[in-house]
């Protein structure tokens, strides 16, 4: 996928919108594609991808932005080491837009990236603050970033390509084959389901589980536990998805503030995926799910988990009618292809203005970011002077 997807002309009032990205993501990722890339060109905008990977680093392209109508900041790109690139942007005086579609400044200290993450929260703030706009994914994290910040915040809901995703639900045969999907952030969430499950497995012959992306511990040798790795690519990610053997999803979010403001991204690939889902009864999944009729919402029990799996393994057109009428809600609220117009009408408004840049935006944030930029710097010099010759 080329970084940038449509040729600039010297004459804008000539052309399409022009897009500059600011991400961390590649633009071969999910929520570079979710949330920018796909929406952005159904609609016909230029969006030019202005961070590369170069090998344990990245490369960012700051040129890019003589030609760009609107810059997008996106997720954890707020960080020490981008400080001076965000100076750069903000001087360009180009309309800004920072988009973010998880609450990173509530971090658990159980999640895998932490001390990564919590160490940009003074950067994230300070962009919080300094963006002309702010949008998010869900209502929950529209209310959490508010308290940070006095600039608007427009929720913007993930939408899926339907012509990605789309497959026809699956017949219910044997075996029965279950879904589990998710990354190593997703261990606290698993153990919700790892009792009822293994009495699942135990009770059923005839079902089996694939777990995709990452396996618990505990089915590290179940004889009918099964794992598919990741491809890299989002658009790799939904032709494995739809081309799965799998009957019935299961999707358990522990119920915290950080979950609370995620979206319900993994129902509306279900979903388009042909797949039927039970799901956590906790936000984001009972703001777009309706028990019972687009998908199961159960407590975070052992008791209520098992009971969901074994109830809709006796009742196969119930699963039918879950998914068929999960796909019909989907495609009509969150597809690209029906609901793309209003996620972009909202950019247009900060196209022809300038960049709004508050005098103390920085001003909270800045004893914290002035102290861990001299600690990154510190540990530059001693890296690059000192400690290299202790190194083998």
């Amino acid at each position: 996928m080329e970084g940038n997807y449509n040729a600039h002309q010297d004459d804008r009032t000539n052309r399409h919108p022009q897009l500059v990205v600011y991400s961390l993501d590649t633009e071969e990722r999910a929520c570079a594609i979710i949330r920018i890339i796909a929406p952005f060109l159904a609609k016909g905008w230029g969006v030019t991808w202005a961070v590369k990977k170069t090998g344990g680093g990245f490369s960012i392209d700051l040129e890019a932005l003589e030609q760009a109508d609107l810059v997008i900041i996106q997720r954890h790109f707020p960080a020490v080491f981008t400080e001076q690139a965000l100076k750069k942007i903000i001087a360009q005086n180009v309309p800004i837009v920072y988009d973010l579609d998880d609450m990173f400044l509530d971090i658990s200290p159980s999640h895998p990236h932490y001390k990564a993450l919590s160490e940009r929260i003074p950067y994230i703030k300070w962009m919080l603050n300094e963006a002309d706009a702010i949008t998010v994914s869900t209502l929950a994290l529209q209310k959490s970033l508010g308290k940070h910040t006095h600039r608007p915040i427009h929720v913007q809901p993930n939408l899926v390509d339907w012509s990605w995703f789309y497959a026809p639900p699956r017949p219910h045969t044997a075996p029965f084959n279950l879904l589990v999907s998710g990354t190593p952030t997703h261990q606290s969430d698993w153990q919700i389901i790892e009792e009822p499950l293994a009495e699942i497995l135990n009770t059923y012959t005839q079902v089996k589980a694939i777990f995709f992306g990452e396996l618990p511990a505990r089915f590290a040798n179940h004889p009918s536990v099964r794992l598919i790795g990741f491809l890299p690519g989002y658009r790799e990610y939904a032709d494995q998805l739809k081309g799965l053997d799998v009957h019935l999803a299961l999707v358990p979010l522990e119920d915290t503030p950080f979950n609370r403001c995620k979206s319900n991204i993994k129902w509306l690939e279900y979903s388009a995926a042909g797949i039927p889902g039970i799901y956590s009864n906790i936000t984001p999944y009972r703001d777009s799910i309706t028990h019972g009729k687009t998908g199961l919402l159960v407590a975070n029990t052992s008791e209520d988990w098992f009971t969901a799996i074994s109830g809709l393994l006796a009742n196969p057109n119930l699963a039918l009618a879950l998914v068929e009428n999960a796909q019909t809600e989907a495609y009509r609220k969150y597809a690209i292809e029906m609901a793309g117009e209003g996620f972009i009408a909202l950019f247009g408004q900060y196209l022809h203005g300038k960049h709004d840049h508050p005098f103390l935006s920085g001003l909270a944030s800045l004893p914290v970011r002035l102290k861990k930029r001299m600690a990154w710097r510190l540990t530059d010099f001693l890296d690059k002077y000192v400690l290299w010759r202790f190194k083998k």
